[in-house]
């Protein structure tokens, strides 16, 4: 895999300098992280932090917004596919990167690693049975990866040969003393056999490849011989693909290895352009126009069929279709390192974050990674066990649905929506008596409430403020804790109702990421606004007063200060303060309903939101604001 993330949100913690970043807490090879950011100079998107936790705030729109193209309907429906990881570097068991950081010349790797490579044990049958198992719709596996091997009986392309310039650098040329078997033959017919969807990956750049030259600092890009060799190098490259189009007909080409800079004109270093990029995708649909292209035929620019998020779940849904990659151990190749049951992620956790792409609209491509025998992991083969455990009880709850129709997550779970229902995915059921979910209204006449296990069973609900209350069953319906899901039945597509607008009155503000209240940290003017843990005194709470075209003012019971924005500033960062109230626009806020009792502080002057620097949960952490992304730190609940 290489390592970025496409047209994600900002996260908190790049609101903040000092605080440390997350964005290395999946990735076993954290370092190549650190390389990207010269090469987005061209990318209108930025990097989010890894999603592990369970519950993360959205923004979506009540339906979508775009419309899924027909060749794309079985993906966007299929939710859940996939990834395999295999190659010359499973035999390694040190990871798909494996040749770069272990400083291998091409002639050592290929005849250290590669030669030797003899994946007797690979089991198609066994691999498709258990993603089909865990609820798995299609299956991607590398048919080349930046080290070059191909794992097919290439023929087309005569120049991708081994370092001596006399052996074709594939299966079975290269294996064919010990290993001849097709084996990306093997799962596409099995694939076939279980009605799943085969899909291959294929690297742009080869660090085999007798034109280009590894560079073994930054993110081991490659250097091509001259411009000449490239022009020879993407013509080659087309043939490879013909023959995997021709030969094993994907339904989709996940391409990688893209991340060259974007001067004006090819260079030896940058010389894969945004216009290559289209250029091959032109191609792809030229063999076969169904044929499904992820965004990597160049990144961050909106080329391809759909968007991948390789490093954490976007905090809301992109405004095109998308796909977050995921590993279940932090390795994609096999890393004999990373096999054992601390650094494999709990099927729970699997489950819950399949279920928030989901509701953000987008698939979850989950990878696994076979030794270099081709035999799959026992802990992988639990996990998805454990996946299929929940999806064959409470899959219809993601396959086919679209994003939350809601503004907000709640507290305990998130929501996913096709017609006619609306599901409530409760990953937190409640402990005490009696047990309870809040859900807000939707516009649909509602037909039935139930457990999506037991339909014949109606729940009990009533509607209070625009909400509706539902009465959950003593026990938990899912066993596992995992997520009960809570079907709401209704007329057509679920569309949110209007939230009531906040009324005037008298509030303490609390912050919905730190559970702390907004406080003023002194009486004279400019004085920070902070969170704080609550205490008693007027000086928690803030008088809120309607003042007409949907604005606010927002004044401190104790001083009569008004909440501003310090120098009226517009900037993201700047310190949300309180000062002698006047009618400059700084001092006015639109207070938007989230729904579930939540809502988003907007300054009228700046169009930024109140939230917490750095979203820390710490008392004393200063009120800021900053563009809305949909953070927790930047979600406030009012309350009396």
């Amino acid at each position: 895999m290489s390592k970025s993330v496409t047209n994600v949100a900002m996260p908190s913690a790049a609101r903040n300098p000092r605080r440390r970043s997350h964005s290395s807490c999946e990735n076993p090879r954290s370092r190549v992280s650190q390389w990207f950011a010269p090469l987005r100079r061209v990318a209108s998107s930025t990097l989010r932090a890894c999603a592990f936790l369970p519950l993360l705030a959205t923004a979506p729109k009540a339906m979508a917004d775009y419309t899924v193209p027909s060749h794309m309907q079985w993906w966007s429906d299929a939710r859940f596919g996939m990834f395999i990881h295999f190659g010359t570097y499973s035999y390694l068991g040190q990871g798909e990167w494996s040749m770069h950081w272990g400083g291998y010349s091409k002639q050592n790797y290929q005849t250290q690693v590669s030669q030797p490579f003899n994946p007797t044990s690979f089991n198609a049958n066994a691999i498709v049975s258990a993603a089909k198992t865990a609820g798995m719709k299609y299956i991607v596996i590398t048919a080349k990866h930046h080290e070059g091997f191909a794992m097919w009986d290439r023929t087309a392309a005569t120049s991708f040969k081994d370092y001596s310039g006399s052996t074709i650098y594939s299966l079975p040329a290269y294996t064919s003393s010990h290993f001849s078997r097709d084996i990306l033959m093997e799962l596409k017919n099995e694939c076939v056999a279980q009605g799943l969807k085969f899909c291959l990956y294929y690297s742009i750049m080869d660090w085999s490849h007798s034109s280009q030259t590894k560079r073994n600092q930054g993110p081991a890009l490659t250097t091509m011989s001259s411009l000449a060799a490239r022009s020879a190098y993407i013509a080659d490259m087309k043939n490879d693909l013909d023959e995997l189009i021709t030969r094993y007909d994907p339904a989709l080409l996940w391409f990688d290895g893209d991340w060259f800079g974007e001067p004006a004109s090819p260079t030896l270093e940058d010389w894969w352009l945004s216009s290559d990029g289209q250029d091959l995708y032109n191609f792809v649909k030229s063999k076969n126009n169904t044929i499904i292209v992820n965004e990597r035929v160049k990144r961050d620019l909106g080329l391809g069929d759909y968007a991948v998020a390789e490093f954490g779940t976007p905090s809301a849904p992109m405004n095109r279709p998308w796909e977050r990659c995921d590993t279940m151990n932090g390795a994609w190749g096999y890393d004999a390192s990373k096999e054992n049951a601390t650094s494999y992620r709990p099927a729970k956790e699997l489950v819950q974050n399949l279920v928030i792409n989901a509701s953000r609209e987008g698939n979850l491509l989950l990878n696994i990674g076979p030794d270099g025998t081709g035999t799959m992991s026992s802990y992988a083969a639990d996990r998805l066990n454990g996946i299929g455990a929940w999806t064959s009880i409470w899959g219809s709850s993601i396959y086919g649905t679209t994003r939350s129709p809601f503004s907000a997550d709640p507290s305990w779970g998130t929501y996913t929506k096709k017609d006619g229902y609306l599901y409530c995915h409760v990953f937190t059921y409640p402990s005490g008596n009696p047990k309870t979910i809040t859900v807000p209204g939707i516009t649909n006449t509602i037909t039935g409430v139930y457990a999506l296990n037991n339909p014949g069973t109606a729940l009990n609900y009533t509607v209070s403020g625009g909400n509706m209350v539902v009465s959950l069953p003593n026990t938990n319906p899912d066993g596992t804790g995992t997520d009960a899901v809570i079907v709401i039945a209704c007329s057509g597509i679920p569309v949110a109702a209007p939230p009531p607008a906040l009324a005037s009155g008298t509030y303490k503000i609390v912050n919905r990421n730190s559970s702390k209240v907004m406080w003023p940290s002194g009486t004279t003017n400019g004085s920070n606004v902070q969170q704080k843990t609550l205490s008693g005194g007027n000086a928690y709470k803030w008088t809120v007063q309607d003042i007409g075209g949907g604005q606010y003012s927002i004044k401190n019971l104790a001083s009569g200060k008004a909440v501003g924005v310090f120098g009226a500033s517009t900037a993201d960062g700047a310190n949300v303060v309180v000062w002698d109230s006047d009618t400059s626009n700084d001092q006015k806020w639109k207070i938007i309903p989230l729904g579930g009792g939540y809502y988003k502080i907007e300054n009228v002057n700046s169009g930024k939101v109140a939230g917490i620097y750095g979203a820390s949960t710490v008392s004393g952490a200063a009120v800021i604001q900053w563009t809305w992304p949909g953070g927790l730190d930047q979600q406030w609940s009012f309350q009396p």
